[in-house]
């Protein structure tokens, strides 16, 4: 059974650094509602994934362009360095 809240409270600097979202209410009376949307099955704090799931996260490469090498990649990579280096 989900849970409610309910408050009305002044909005002081306060509840602001508690929720940066209410600073345009600060100094005013407003009525706060709080629904419990139950735990998650696992803090996001603690939650690991493994090198696969990393990359299977990843963009997929367009079917349309090449794929780049290791060289290309490192050239690249070099080129930006020498780039910067000269600004």
């Amino acid at each position: 059974m989900q849970q409610a809240l309910q408050i009305q409270t002044l909005v002081d600097q306060a509840t602001v650094n508690a929720i940066p979202a209410l600073q345009p209410l600060l100094g005013h009376q407003v009525q706060m509602i709080a629904l419990d949307l139950g735990q998650p099955s696992v803090n996001p704090s603690e939650q690991k994934i493994t090198f696969e799931e990393f990359l299977a996260t990843r963009p997929i490469w367009p079917k349309d362009r090449p794929p780049v090498t290791l060289e290309e990649m490192e050239e690249a990579i070099i080129q930006g360095a020498l780039d910067s280096a000269n600004i």
